[in-house]
């Protein structure tokens, strides 16, 4: 009779173990699901900053593309306002001769 006192006794602490430890394991699970979220959320933002720097940087190529044709079209301009004089001197000669 003692005996299986004792056996229902172990049982049932062995039981109480096994809830507490389903309880421990089921707060383990519910964190570990927020901490699925949080890594969810941050893949997410991480993803979101890797196009907008993508955009970032094609519009950076797109702004330097522009401002290299810029220069190319001053340095047009520059070389024409330079030769400015000598059309005006050929003008002045080939008006002369008429």
């Amino acid at each position: 009779s003692t005996a299986v006192e004792e056996a229902r006794s172990d049982i049932r602490e062995h039981a109480q173990g096994t809830v507490g430890d389903l309880g421990s394991l089921a707060q383990e699970v519910s964190g570990g699901s927020e901490l699925r979220d949080m890594l969810m959320r941050a893949a997410k933002q991480t993803a979101s900053l890797d196009i907008c720097i993508r955009e970032t940087q094609q519009s950076l190529a797109a702004s330097q593309a522009a401002a290299a044709r810029l220069a190319e079209r001053v340095d047009s301009a520059s070389e024409q306002w330079k030769s400015l004089p000598k059309t005006i001197d050929i003008v002045k000669v080939a008006s002369a001769d008429l």
